[in-house]
């Protein structure tokens, strides 16, 4: 921080060459007197500016300036007092002098003085004496001496109270200036800052330099940036300057036990002026044995989170100006805003990986999904598949086995996302390999079952519904706990029911097997729960009467046909309702042979 002398010295280099010292012209014209204006060290930063023909006449002298100076001086420490040589006691004793402090927020920047007025004419004494001092000549001094006119206590008093008016505004320029100095190093220090988050630094990079900011910017011992653990309250040390290994590794800082960092993360700016005899300091042992004495600390929140704090030490005592403490308020806020903002870039990027596996892993999912129905002369099938997420726990097979007859399974696993794709994928294993392996459908259901027993976790399950279609069109069939497929026959449907209960449960369920003698226009409609459950906007399911009545109005069209405009029935009832269940449909409609 500059010291006020400094900030007036700044406004007077701020200002033109002759704006500043024209006020100090203008007022000594006004009052006739002599106008200075000094630092807070005695230098002199404008003037002497002449008001009178008699300073004027001792101005041309050489030596006259330093003698009007010192005078001028003197009145400044003490006014009335007398100087240390001879010619100055009486020019303090022949002229009034007045000196106005200017004040910067509570502290002396300098001192304004006028003078060289006398209240009576001035004795011929005074004149020689003056002449003599600058080894000058009398005659100009003597004439511009009576050319001096006294003034009067009224006159004096007016001109002391315009000298003070003007004293007044100088310091509210400086106040002026340097709240304006103030807020250009807090906006370059947040710019600095900005600039740092643009640049392609990872997170820990770019605390370590703004600790290191912080520092050098508010001239300060060390700084430390802590982030917040909201599992665990911890503030975890995460970038730091100037500190020790031994003082970071003094032990875990926690917010319930530090009402220091408890208050900032609430909001409050704190200060510390003693850490080591702090009562509220966590290690004071070692706070004094790092050599910090004061702390300014800073909670970095934004949009109301607490997301951690910013501390920064001293080497001695120190009072944190309110500059000093807006400054790390706005280095706080901005630093804050950089840790969600890398966070979330941080998120975006995971995200981003996560959804290409998971738009791989869905591929890899399609993959396992028959592209072509496996159609004859007398059997031809349709199918439509639409995962509600990349990858969905519906899934459909055929099944090409011996003496020519197919093997047509759909099922359901019971959740959604990756862990669904996963149980599918062992689903359709088991379920291939035993239907390659075994003949009894009912058999095939319990592996299969004992199968997904084994592997699936609690609430696991799945249903399932698995046929075989012979050449001749006989149908064997087992329903483990699936929608029950719809059977159209001469206008009127029924449902396929027969099997057991859903796989994944009971290692020990048994099954029946169904069979069914598929007729020449016969249509076989299988389907999974998103086909039912479709809700619109009133909360109605579309139903399985709704979707009889779809099957029965398309059953003349092809199979796939069917299954698409089935589909479409079921998008139109829901309209822009959102889909919440995977949507799986197969459809093999009987010809004649």
């Amino acid at each position: 921080m500059e010291p006020p002398s400094i900030c007036l010295k700044l406004l007077h280099d701020m200002l033109s060459a002759r704006s500043f010292p024209h006020a100090l012209e203008v007022l000594a014209e006004a009052t006739g007197t002599t106008a200075i204006l000094f630092g807070s060290r005695g230098e002199v930063l404008v003037g002497p500016m002449p008001g009178n023909g008699w300073v004027r006449a001792i101005l041309e002298c050489e030596g006259g300036r330093e003698l009007i100076i010192e005078t001028h001086r003197w009145a400044v420490q003490a006014e009335g007092g007398q100087g240390d040589k001879p010619v100055v006691a009486a020019l303090l004793d022949a002229l009034d002098h007045f000196s106005l402090p200017l004040t910067v927020g509570g502290d002396r920047a300098g001192t304004l003085t006028i003078g060289d007025r006398p209240r009576k004419p001035l004795p011929e004494s005074l004149i020689t004496r003056v002449a003599d001092a600058l080894q000058a000549d009398a005659a100009p001094l003597r004439v511009a001496a009576e050319q001096l006119r006294p003034w009067s206590a009224v006159e004096a008093a007016a001109a002391k109270d315009l000298a003070a008016l003007l004293a007044r505004l100088f310091g509210e320029l400086c106040a002026q200036e340097q709240s304006l100095q103030n807020r250009i190093e807090e906006l370059s220090a947040v710019y600095n800052i900005t600039a740092l988050t643009a640049g392609a630094l990872d997170l820990r990079e770019i605390l370590n330099k703004i600790a290191q900011l912080v520092t050098e910017v508010m001239n300060v011992r060390a700084c430390s940036i802590r982030l917040l653990d909201e599992n665990s309250g911890t503030l975890v040390i995460k970038a730091v300057y100037n500190l020790s290994a031994e003082y970071l590794s003094k032990g875990p800082v926690t917010v319930d036990r530090s009402p220091i960092d408890e208050a900032a993360l609430a909001g409050q700016i704190v200060y510390v002026p003693d850490l080591p005899d702090d009562p509220r300091t966590v290690y004071p042992q070692q706070a004094r044995a790092e050599g910090i004495v004061s702390g300014l600390v800073c909670g970095m929140i934004y949009r109301g989170k607490p997301v951690g704090a910013i501390r920064v030490y001293t080497g001695k005592s120190h009072v944190f100006s309110p500059f000093e403490e807006s400054l790390l308020r706005a280095v706080s806020s901005q630093t804050a805003a950089a840790i969600v903002n890398a966070r979330l870039f941080s998120q975006k990027l995971d995200a981003e990986r996560f959804a290409h596996q998971l738009a791989y892993a869905g591929k890899v999912q399609r993959r396992m999904i028959p592209s072509t129905p496996p159609n004859t002369d007398r059997l031809e099938i349709g199918a439509v598949y639409r995962p509600t997420f990349e990858v969905g726990g519906d899934f459909y097979d055929f099944i090409n086995l011996p003496k020519k007859n197919l093997g047509i399974a759909i099922a359901d696993v019971s959740g959604k996302g990756v862990p669904a794709s996963l149980q599918m994928a062992s689903l359709r294993a088991a379920l291939r390999v035993n239907a390659y392996h075994m003949y009894d459908i009912d058999r095939i259901m319990s592996q299969t079952n004992r199968h997904l027993c084994r592997d699936a976790g609690r609430g696991e399950f799945a249903t399932v519904f698995y046929g075989v279609i012979s050449p001749t069109m006989r149908f064997t069939y087992c329903n483990a706990g699936h929608n029950p497929p719809m059977l159209l026959r001469d206008g009127r449907t029924e449902k396929l029911e027969i099997g057991g209960t859903v796989l994944g449960v009971d290692p020990g369920s048994t099954f029946e097997r169904g069979i069914e003698d598929l007729k020449a226009g016969d249509v076989l409609l299988m389907y999974t729960d998103g086909a039912v459950e479709a809700l619109n906007f009133g909360d109605e399911r579309f139903g399985t009467d709704r979707l009889a009545d779809s099957l029965r109005q398309h059953a003349d069209q092809s199979a796939q046909r069917i299954a698409q405009n089935i589909l479409w029935d079921i998008r139109r009832f829901r309209g822009l309702a959102d889909r919440t269940d995977d949507l799986t449909m197969v459809v093999a409609k009987i010809h004649g042979g």
